[in-house]
């Protein structure tokens, strides 16, 4: 979730980013894309176990929306010309939750400019309905056991993250943008769209996802064409941070399996 990441973010043109370069300039480009209430800091364990890309972490800006204006049609257009800033083409999208909705409404945008998608604890076709007693300002107790459903083991759930999270939603611009994004989440389908997305997609599922549970991936893995399905036991919502070392397994044998699949067809 929050937290900050121990690599040093990048400010350029307006926006806060990681550049994590393992690769060269010819290296393929990744862009991992956070949650909800997630944060820069989300993928850093994973980062640990990825050679030969240049990895890009945008901090997408859900409280500098008005939050009438915090669509994924408008998220996408932002992530566009953040990757028309900086030069990024033909990415490999990775998101979690809200991420990974965000990369699916892009796809769609920009079919010509997305090689793959890697979808963990995706929203787009049902996510957990948290209704309208969510967040709760000043009632710690009920956000930390709101926050504890994200994850399979409690200890992720720390007084840093409860500080940020509670920071967050007793600032009532930025509560009305949580609850404004936590609606389009739950509103905005993506059904009628996955058919038409032909990019190969590697699905990694916490088997114990409470918020977007195994059945949702079951319908992504039926509606994506071009999609495999990776289940991680004794894992939530945020596969890449409870298990960085399993997920990032199965991301670089996808990785691998696109890179061999390229160099075919350039013969």
């Amino acid at each position: 979730m929050f937290g900050s990441s121990h690599f040093e973010s990048h400010h350029y043109n307006g926006y806060e980013y990681l550049k994590i370069s393992k690769g060269t300039e010819e290296s393929a480009s990744l862009v991992f894309l956070h949650g909800m209430f997630g944060g820069l800091s989300n993928y850093d364990a994973l980062v640990e176990y990825i050679d030969d890309y240049n990895i890009y972490v945008p901090s997408i800006p859900l409280y500098e929306f008005k939050a009438r204006k915090l669509t994924f049609t408008n998220l996408a257009k932002w992530l566009h010309s953040f990757m028309e800033a900086l030069e990024i083409t033909n990415p490999i999208l990775l998101g979690n939750s809200m991420g990974g909705h965000l990369a699916l409404e892009y796809t769609v945008q920009h079919p010509e400019n997305v090689q793959a998608l890697i979808l963990t604890g995706s929203s787009g076709l049902q996510e957990r309905d948290f209704g309208s007693t969510f967040p709760r300002r000043n009632d710690r107790d009920y956000v930390r056991k709101q926050a504890a459903i994200t994850f399979y083991d409690d200890d992720f759930v720390t007084e840093e993250l409860m500080d940020e999270i509670m920071e967050v939603i007793n600032d009532r611009s930025n509560l009305l943008n949580v609850l404004a994004i936590a609606r389009e989440t739950h509103e905005y389908s993506m059904e009628d769209y996955l058919s038409d997305i032909d990019q190969e997609v590697l699905l990694i599922w916490g088997k114990q996802d409470e918020i977007t549970p195994p059945e949702v991936a079951e319908q992504f893995q039926q509606d994506l064409p071009n999609s495999r399905l990776k289940w991680i036991d004794q894992c939530g919502h945020a596969p890449m941070m409870e298990h960085p070392e399993k997920f990032a397994f199965y991301l670089n044998e996808f990785l691998l399996e696109l890179k061999n699949k390229n160099a075919t067809s350039i013969k």
